[in-house]
């Protein structure tokens, strides 16, 4: 097994959920507690999405900060899927970060969130 990064102390992930990224898609949306670098953005489907691949639009105060690809082939509950946004990208206290997900299909299939965030 590889050995993590170091994690250091002022990095933190915040959590939301929707219940369904695939057909009916609902946006999920988490408060930015404080200013802080948005390092990572993953998610852990709650079953098989159908059709096509989905994405997850992230952006935060209507700026796109990157897009998370959830591939349809192969997919099944407690997939992960991540990716690390392409500049560095900077948010501060009270900001508002939305996953919007689209294209996939699938009858309600629920998806964990998590964005690791370092307090600038």
């Amino acid at each position: 097994m590889p050995v993590p990064d170091n994690r250091t102390l002022n990095t933190s992930d915040l959590t939301a959920y929707t219940p369904s990224c695939g057909a009916s898609p609902v946006a999920a949306y988490i408060r930015v507690p404080f200013r802080c670098q948005l390092l990572k953005a993953s998610g852990i489907l709650g079953g098989a999405i159908t059709g096509t691949d989905g994405t997850i639009a992230i952006s935060a105060n209507e700026t796109a900060l990157a897009t998370l690809t959830v591939m349809q082939a192969g997919s099944a509950a407690g997939q992960l899927f991540s990716v690390v946004p392409p500049s560095p990208t900077y948010l501060n206290e009270d900001d508002v970060i939305v996953l919007t997900p689209s294209g996939a299909s699938g009858s309600t299939v629920p998806m964990h969130f998590s964005i690791t965030v370092r307090a600038a």
